[in-house]
């Protein structure tokens, strides 16, 4: 089948702040990239186990059912109700994948760094994505990140895959969590 290498789970109270989520982050790394949004921490929150484990030219494949939704909402309305330039921060975590960038960043990874808004069933899209690169051979391993906000819950997944002999099905989470390794 696929080889996993090694997977993470986080799951934090929805409620967490903001400043709450830089004081772990910080706990882990040295430098921390500036101007980060809700999304971008919890992708390095889930990225920072991998640090040194990955080839450094492996794939980021992220997934979110969401945006960051303070961010967008503050980016409308300075630009729409205030008619105003967007400030930096705004601008540049408007682009969603500005937070697989900050990750790629940090694992000093310089393969391919997708993001994609998959909704509530994410696995499919990104073992679709990461199987193609692999079996390109553009990348030797991947690291497939899934981030989620509800009311009550800010958690994610992360999954190391090497290439093997495998192929995207209808994956779940659960299926790399009780996968060989």
């Amino acid at each position: 089948m696929f080889s996993v290498i090694q997977h993470y789970e986080l799951e934090l109270d929805a409620n967490i702040s903001d400043k709450a989520l830089k004081q772990m982050l910080g706990q882990q790394l040295a430098k921390m990239p500036r101007r980060m949004d809700r999304l971008a921490l919890l992708t390095l929150l889930l990225a920072v186990p991998f640090r040194g484990q990955l080839a450094s030219n492996s794939g980021i494949y992220l997934a979110a059912d969401y945006p960051s939704l303070g961010n967008m909402h503050s980016l409308l309305d300075t630009v729409i109700v205030q008619q105003q330039l967007p400030k930096p921060f705004e601008f540049i975590n408007s682009v969603s994948n500005a937070a697989s960038f900050y990750a790629a960043q940090m694992l000093a990874l310089d393969g391919p760094n997708v993001f994609i808004g998959a909704g509530k069933e994410p696995w499919q899209p990104l073992t679709e994505l990461a199987f193609a690169d692999l079996q390109c051979h553009i990348v030797p391993e991947v690291l497939l990140i899934r981030c989620l906000q509800g009311k009550n819950q800010l958690c994610g997944q992360a999954v190391h895959l090497r290439s093997g002999h495998w192929q995207p099905t209808h994956w779940q989470f659960s299926d790399f969590a009780t996968a060989p390794r």
